[in-house]
C-alpha cells in the first residue's frame, strides 16, 4: 500500500475527529503518511510503535506526541499508560503482522477502531479477544486503497504538501544505482523509509 493510500485510509475511512488518539503500528513510509494524515485531521495524541528507533526519532519529527519500540516496552501497556488507562480511539496497523493486530485490538478504547492496511498472505488468521472486548463495542476495519477516488485525493495531498502539512520529502532518501544494496540494508534495518534510486 502506497503513503497516498495510508493517508486516504486515515482521513476518508478513520475520519477521526480533532482531539481524539490514534496509534500507528509500523512507522515505514506507509505509517508515516498515517501520522501526517493524523496530524492534519486534527488528533493531539498521536502514538508511533515500530521496532525500529531510526523510524521512531522520524516520527517524531513529524509530531507524534509519543513513541514506544515494541521490542524493548509492552505496547498495549504503554498506550494505555498514554491514554490515562483508556486505551486509543484509533488504531491503524500496517504490519499485518497476527501478533501486532492483537495487540492494537487490545489497545483499543470503548467504541474504538482499528484499521488494517497491511498486507496479509492469504489464509492469515488473527485472534481476537471477544469476551471482555464485547463491552468495548470496538469496530475491525480492512481499507482497501485508502478508500480513495485518486482524481480527488491525491490533488488534496498535493495541496497540503504544498501547505507544508504533509512532508513526503521527510522520507525519502536518494541513493545512486551502485548504491542499490546499501538502499536495501537501509530499508531493511529502518536507517531510510523510502529509498528512491537514481539513474
Amino acid at each position: 500500500m502506497s503513503g497516498s493510500s495510508l493517508a486516504g485510509a486515515v482521513l476518508n475511512e478513520l475520519r477521526p475527529q480533532a482531539g481524539t488518539s490514534l496509534a500507528v503500528f509500523g512507522v515505514g513510509a506507509v505509517g508515516s503518511a498515517a501520522i501526517m494524515a493524523a496530524k492534519v485531521a486534527g488528533c493531539t495524541t498521536v502514538i508511533a510503535v515500530d521496532l525500529h528507533d531510526s523510524r521512531l526519532d522520524l516520527a517524531r519529527q513529524l509530531g507524534v506526541t509519543h513513541a514506544i519500540n515494541s521490542g524493548r516496552a509492552d505496547a498495549v501497556a504503554e498506550l494505555k499508560k498514554i491514554t490515562c488507562g483508556r486505551g486509543v480511539k484509533y488504531a491503524v496497523d500496517t504490519t499485518a503482522v497476527p501478533d501486532v493486530l492483537t495487540q492494537a485490538a487490545e489497545a483499543l478504547a470503548v467504541r474504538g477502531t482499528l484499521a488494517l492496511v497491511g498486507a496479509a498472505a492469504p489464509g492469515t488468521r488473527v485472534p481476537f479477544e471477544i469476551g471482555e472486548s464485547l463491552l468495548k463495542g470496538w469496530t475491525f476495519k480492512t481499507v482497501i486503497e485508502g478508500s480513495s477516488v485518486p482524481q480527488v485525493f491525491i490533488p488534496r495531498l498535493v495541496e497540503l504538501w504544498r501547505q507544508g502539512r504533509f512532508p513526503l520529502d521527510e522520507l525519502v532518501r536518494t541513493y545512486e544505482l551502485g548504491a542499490v544494496n546499501e538502499a536495501f540494508a537501509d530499508s531493511a534495518n529502518g536507517r531510510t523509509v523510502k529509498p528512491v534510486i537514481v539513474f
